[in-house]
């Protein structure tokens, strides 16, 4: 099933993904991420199992990106069309995702709108690794 899928790509969109996850949430939105948090929930974001949440993050990274070169191998995509693959794949199952959470879960547009903006960049990352370095072929 993932014969052909550039690991060594998965890989380095992990560690961008990660980096891009810790400069984006960490400082740039921050305190805006923070303060639409705590007006959806009710409550400040709970931190104190930081290394928990982080490892599950890496994780699901892993799934993600791999998902994608699994897609886009398929799909057969390389360069520019595997970044318009991963928008494409944001757009209908990421985007509409996290659209539930703003109708269904009463968050705010701020909370899911800076989520659904760093779920953007990391599909457009992860895509942009992905097609500028394929697989070989099988």
């Amino acid at each position: 099933m993932f014969k052909g899928i550039n690991w060594l790509a998965v890989a380095i969109a992990v560690v961008l993904l990660e980096v891009l996850g810790f400069v984006y949430y960490g400082f740039i939105v921050n305190a805006a991420w923070t303060a639409a948090y705590t007006a959806s929930l009710g409550r400040a974001p709970d931190m104190s199992n930081a290394a928990v949440m982080q490892s599950i993050g890496v994780v699901v990274t892993v799934i993600l990106v791999t998902g994608l070169a699994w897609i886009t191998r398929r799909l057969g995509g390389t360069g520019t069309a595997v970044i318009g693959a991963a928008l494409a794949v944001w757009f209908f199952f990421d985007f509409t995702t996290m659209a539930v959470d703003y109708v269904y879960m009463a968050m705010s547009t701020t909370l899911v709108g800076l989520n659904m903006l760093y779920q953007l960049l990391s599909y457009l990352v992860a895509g942009a690794v992905l097609g500028f370095m394929p697989a070989r072929k099988a």
